[in-house]
């Protein structure tokens, strides 16, 4: 959601949140593209391999998984690392 100047805190950290979720995905089916945003070994990590058989797993792997994105992606954001990532899509 777009953020102001005139906007307090509390707004400003609302419109900001990042929400995650955990997916399996075929590596077979990916496509590539130009854009590539390096994960580490931190975000891959964060995810166990059999986060699809419980849901109370799913549901900590996604709160772990969280933090760990949130504190790279500030990172890469003041670092001015990745700014396709951060500039609004154009359809």
């Amino acid at each position: 959601m777009k953020v102001t100047k005139s906007m307090g805190e509390k707004k400003v950290q609302k419109r900001s949140k990042i929400k995650t979720f955990v997916k399996v995905v075929n590596y077979n089916h990916l496509m590539p593209t130009r854009y590539t945003f390096e994960l580490g070994e931190t975000v891959t990590s964060a995810v166990p391999a059999f986060t699809n058989s419980d849901v109370s797993v799913r549901t900590e792997a996604r709160k772990d998984l969280r933090k760990v994105f949130a504190n790279l992606a500030s990172q890469r954001y003041k670092g001015g690392k990745n700014q396709w990532f951060f500039t609004k899509l154009r359809f």
